[in-house]
């Protein structure tokens, strides 16, 4: 069908291109026909008009006769020549018609003839004009069944098309709605076309088979986090009594806060990926107004302490702005971009933060990133700080990716800059 299609378009385009060079091919035939015909009716009329003179020769006045005629004739001209010259030709001549009141063409045949002995120059015309029009009447009416022909191909070849079509469309537009976390399978209809029917097939197969492995896979991330939460959270509580054992040593005390350390490590990373998942899964459909600039000022405050014990200053300019978003995901996004500008700084550094337009800049300084297109993959880090996951950014990408926002990251001027538009 998709040959059918091809070979459609292709015939319609053939058919287009020479209809077109077939209008002004065909009016040029139809002028060198009527002109044709025109030269040997002028022929015939100098044949006739010679005979004629023939028959007069014999009166004394025939100068004087042919005199008067060259003035009171229009289309016939008879003159004293010489006998230098080509005896005939033909010539196209453009004239002011007096009954039109416009230039017209004409076709003239100059002829030398002989009268008594005595060279004379005749010439015949006869009008064009009206076999101008008539060609160029049948241009039009040629032109317009182009038209007519080119419309008419084109509303079958897309009628065609719709109707051969209509199945793959119909499960183009499924394929589009389908949601492997929402509809458990691809349902389709059945055709009267082999190759769709074999298509759909092939589809709902593919799709049953994501979301079983999405279940699956949501089910094992689900239990695998609720399974770590218990030994993390007993083997933390045992950390907190060793901590208060008596006698500890300084060594013993500082594997035990290495431990603790660790610990909560384990804990944030669990927490981390199965927020991810969470996100992956769209968990955070609810969509409702939030102001952005209140919830950037808050998660300001929150996290302006910990800025001011790495001795950092924070700069924020904040336009009132109210989008339609989760309000939870976008406190997780907010809050993973200041932690990570407050992580990656430089001693005495500062924070930007700027909201306006619907784009929220984030910039501090810092050394340029060996390998940037990374930033944003999971578990990618450029430094060795020992809390950082290398899961923050990569949060911050997925929720970016699910409540389509645009998100960009550069380095301008010595400043590591992460630009979201909303």
């Amino acid at each position: 069908m998709r040959l059918l299609q091809v070979s459609l378009r292709s015939l319609l385009l053939y058919a287009l291109i020479l209809v077109i060079i077939s209008i002004p091919v065909s009016f040029y035939v139809i002028r060198e026909i009527i002109q044709a015909e025109v030269d040997a009716s002028l022929l015939v009329d100098r044949a006739e008009f010679v005979q004629h003179l023939k028959n007069f020769e014999y009166l004394t006045d025939l100068e004087v006769d042919l005199q008067v005629l060259d003035q009171l004739t229009h289309d016939v001209s008879i003159k004293s020549g010489t006998n230098t010259g080509p005896s005939e030709y033909f010539q196209t001549v453009y004239s002011f018609s007096s009954l039109t009141k416009e230039e017209e063409p004409f076709r003239e045949l100059t002829s030398k003839i002989s009268v008594k002995g005595n060279p004379y120059v005749l010439t015949l015309r006869k009008s064009l004009g009206a076999s101008e029009k008539l060609s160029w009447a049948i241009v039009q009416v040629q032109a317009a069944l182009v038209v007519l022909l080119v419309g008419g191909l084109i509303f079958i070849n897309k009628s065609l098309s719709q109707r051969l079509w209509k199945p793959f469309y119909n499960t183009l537009a499924k394929l589009k709605a389908y949601e492997v976390d929402k509809v458990p399978s691809f349902e389709y209809e059945s055709t009267n076309i082999a190759e769709f029917d074999d298509l759909n097939t092939a589809i709902q197969q593919l799709t049953s088979k994501n979301s079983l492995l999405f279940q699956q896979q949501k089910e094992f991330i689900e239990n695998a986090s609720h399974e770590l939460q218990t030994p993390i959270a007993v083997f933390q509580s045992k950390l907190d009594i060793l901590m208060q054992q008596p006698g500890l040593t300084e060594t013993q005390a500082r594997l035990i806060d290495e431990l603790e350390s660790t610990a909560q490590r384990m804990a944030r990373l669990n927490r981390n990926i199965v927020l991810l998942s969470k996100i992956d899964n769209r968990q955070f459909s609810d969509m409702a107004p939030v102001s952005l600039d209140v919830l950037i000022r808050n998660q300001i405050d929150q996290i302006a302490p910990q800025i001011s014990i790495r001795n950092l200053a924070i700069v924020y300019d904040l336009e009132p702005t109210v989008i339609n978003a989760n309000h939870a995901l976008l406190e997780i996004l907010v809050h993973n971009l200041l932690t990570n500008a407050k992580r990656h700084n430089i001693k005495g550094g500062q924070v930007v933060v700027v909201l306006k337009n619907k784009e929220l800049s984030i910039r501090n300084p810092g050394v340029p990133l060996q390998n940037p297109s990374r930033i944003f993959d999971r578990f990618s880090k450029e430094s060795n700080l020992s809390q950082s996951l290398g899961l923050g950014l990569a949060i911050v990408k997925r929720i970016c990716a699910v409540s389509n926002f645009g998100l960009h990251y550069s380095y301008e001027e010595g400043f590591h800059k992460f630009l979201i538009k909303f």
